[in-house]
């Protein structure tokens, strides 16, 4: 019996632990989102403080649709919002599959130079940084590390699968 209770115990703390998982460090994008985790996804924080995914999330397309490959990077809008409902949040896509169709898998730049305005927002997932740009956060979101950028093009609307 006591077995079985700690084991319980060990196996509720696994799951809570793995519930977002955390990402160290990383030299690219493309290495922490190539396969990108499931739902809840990554753990991202805002000066140093572990943020919720209702804030900012990132984690891989539903698996019922077929888009697993790609990542849906959701944002509290405006910035720092702790979204409600889609209505509340930004939907930026790395689909470079093609699996979401539309025109996601174009409009992704996996060697993205940042534009001049390009202000990091406080968000972090080990070595990446949000950056956005006042004069394009209508249409895309830039995700940056030490070795290089990444844009994601935003989906507006945003629509979900069947």
């Amino acid at each position: 019996m006591l077995r079985s209770a700690i084991v319980a115990v060990v196996l509720a703390g696994i799951v809570s632990i793995a519930a977002c998982t955390p990402i160290t460090k990383t030299g690219t994008v493309s290495a922490a989102f190539d396969n990108p985790p499931s739902y809840p996804g990554y753990q991202w924080t805002r000066n140093g403080k572990s943020v919720p995914t209702a804030e900012l999330g990132t984690s891989a397309g539903p698996t019922h649709c077929s888009w697993q490959s790609a990542t849906i990077l959701t944002i509290g809008w405006p910035l720092g919002t702790v979204s409600a409902n889609a209505g509340q949040a930004r939907f930026y896509i790395r689909d470079p599959k093609g699996v979401m169709h539309g025109t996601y898998k174009d409009r992704l730049v996996k060697d993205a130079h940042l534009p001049a305005d390009a202000r990091a927002t406080g968000y972090k997932l080990g070595s990446i940084e949000l950056y956005l740009s006042p004069a394009d956060q209508d249409v895309s979101a830039y995700l940056v590390t030490s070795a290089g950028a990444e844009r994601w093009p935003r989906a507006d609307p945003f629509y979900g699968c069947a």
